[in-house]
C-alpha cells in the first residue's frame, strides 16, 4: 500500500524525430538500487519504455525481467534507461551489438535476466579460442586415389574469389615437368592449408605472359573436377607443412591427419 502512494516520475516518450536520429539501437535497463544492469535488449522507436509498461500491466509476472522491474518501482523507484548505441542502420547490426554486449556482461559473470542470449549466440557468440577454432576447422582431406598436383594460390586467393578467379589463380602458370603433366588427371588450389577448388585437367598449354617467355611455364585447360568437390573446404596442411614448394605432385593422396586433437592453431606462411 504505501508504494501506492509514492509519485513515480512519469516515462520520458521518444518523439517521432528523435526516434528518426536513434534509429535502431541496443540499450540496458539498471537496477538503481544497486546500479547493476538486469537486461540488454534492441529496439527501434519507442522500444526502451515498453518493458516498464508491460510490468505494470502485469504485477504478478514470474519472469525475472519483470519482476525486478516490479520490486524497483514497488520501492518507489524508477528503472534507469540507458541507451548503449544508438545511429545503428539495420535490425541484422542491432542483433550483432545486442548479442555482443550480453556476451560481455556473460564474460564477467554478471547474470542478466535476458532469456535469450542472443542472435546466434550458440555459432557465433561467446566461446573460448580453442572453442572457436575447434567450431571453425576444416575437416580432414579424405583419400583422393587419382594422381592430382596441389598448388598455393594464397597470394591471389581472398574469402570474396570468385570460382573463376580461383580457377585462373590455380590453373597455371607453373614450372610443371612433362612426366608430370602427362600424369596429373586433377589440380586442387590451397590458401592456408586448405582447398578452395579442385579441377579436371584436360590439356596443358605454354604459358604466353611476356614475362613467362623462356622460363618454360605451363597451364592447363580444365574444368571444376565434379568427383572431387566433396574436397573443397577440407585441409591438407600436411602437403606443405612449413616447406616453401608452391607446387606439389602426388601419385595420389592417403588423406590428410586429424589434427583436431590439438589447441594449435595451424596457419601457412
Amino acid at each position: 500500500m504505501l508504494a501506492s502512494l509514492v509519485c513515480m516520475p512519469a516515462l520520458v516518450r521518444i518523439p517521432g524525430e528523435v526516434a528518426a536520429v536513434l534509429r535502431y539501437y541496443v540499450y540496458a535497463l539498471r537496477d538503481p538500487r544497486d546500479g547493476r544492469v538486469f537486461y540488454i535488449g534492441k529496439g527501434i522507436g519507442d522500444r526502451i519504455n515498453a518493458h516498464v509498461r508491460e510490468a505494470g500491466k502485469d504485477p504478478e509476472s514470474e519472469r525475472a525481467k519483470l519482476k525486478t522491474i516490479n520490486e524497483i518501482e514497488a520501492a518507489g523507484l524508477q528503472v534507469d534507461l540507458l541507451f548503449l548505441r544508438t545511429g545503428i542502420e539495420d535490425e541484422a547490426t542491432s542483433f550483432i551489438v545486442e548479442q555482443a554486449v550480453i556476451d560481455g556482461f556473460a564474460a564477467d559473470g554478471h547474470l542478466l535476466t535476458n532469456l535469450v542470449r542472443g542472435h546466434h549466440s550458440g555459432s557465433e557468440g561467446l566461446a573460448t579460442l580453442p572453442a572457436v577454432v575447434a567450431r571453425h576447422r576444416a575437416l580432414p582431406c579424405p583419400p583422393i586415389n587419382e594422381p592430382v598436383i596441389m598448388v598455393k594460390i594464397q597470394s591471389g586467393w581472398r574469402p570474396d574469389s570468385t570460382d573463376q578467379q580461383m580457377f585462373e589463380q590455380t590453373r597455371g602458370h607453373w614450372r610443371i615437368a612433362p612426366w608430370v603433366r602427362d600424369r596429373a588427371q586433377f589440380c586442387l588450389g590451397v590458401a592456408y592449408g586448405v582447398v578452395r577448388g579442385a579441377y579436371r585437367i584436360d590439356d596443358w598449354f605454354p604459358s604466353e605472359q611476356p614475362w613467362d617467355e623462356g622460363k618454360d611455364r605451363w597451364g592447363f585447360n580444365g574444368a571444376p573436377a565434379a568427383a572431387l568437390q566433396h574436397v573443397v573446404g577440407t585441409h591438407v596442411r600436411d602437403v606443405f607443412g612449413g616447406r616453401v614448394m608452391y607446387r606439389r605432385y602426388l601419385d595420389g593422396y592417403p588423406g590428410a591427419l586429424d589434427d583436431t586433437s590439438t589447441n594449435e592453431v595451424v596457419t601457412e606462411s
